[in-house]
């Protein structure tokens, strides 16, 4: 699926934007596994033979934290990563889900594949009139990635990924723009 498709395939009746992976909720759970992480190394010096499993199994879990970059923004069609913050919500028919949608219209002429694993930092919620989500789209701009809610990828040329990104940072998401210049051979 490409992403006009998904664009003329939705009815929702408002979007929330979610910012993931940065800022302060992000810097502070960095911070907190960092802490749990030397807490639990410590306790290894230390511990009985019988108190290893468990303290091996706690330090696996915190050094887990990769896992989050590469979760969706939804798990099922509720639960939101924990890093995900609103940032705007737009009525459809406004002015900027008319600029989305002529965004994500874009004829998919020419495709980016580039052989990283997308982090997901940007998404759009669909919401109906009752308040459910109809659909997710989360964006990677550093690997020019977009997936749905149950991670089907859908194609957009590459010119979505610049529109889309300033559209995002008008809306306030501190996006980070990353140059990908050719290394020397």
């Amino acid at each position: 699926m490409h992403t006009p498709e998904y664009w003329r395939g939705l009815t929702f009746d408002y979007i929330i934007t979610y910012s993931l992976l940065r800022g302060p909720k992000w810097k502070h759970l960095l911070e907190a596994m960092r802490h749990e992480k030397d807490i639990s190394r410590r306790a290894l010096l230390t511990a009985t033979p019988a108190e290893l499993p468990e303290l091996r199994a706690r330090l696996k879990r915190i050094e887990r934290k990769n896992d989050l970059e590469t979760l969706l923004t939804t798990a099922g069609n509720q639960a939101y990563n924990i890093t995900a913050t609103p940032t705007d919500t737009l009525n459809r028919g406004s002015a900027e889900v008319e600029e989305l949608g002529r965004i994500l219209q874009t004829p998919c002429q020419d495709l980016l594949y580039l052989m990283c694993a997308p982090v997901f930092r940007d998404a759009l919620a669909f919401y109906d009139a009752e308040h459910r989500l109809v659909g997710v789209l989360n964006v990677c701009f550093g690997c020019s990635a977009i997936q749905t809610e149950s991670g089907q990828d859908v194609g957009a040329d590459y010119r979505v990924y610049d529109q889309l990104r300033k559209w995002f940072q008008r809306l306030g998401h501190q996006i980070e723009v990353v140059d990908y210049k050719e290394r020397p051979g």
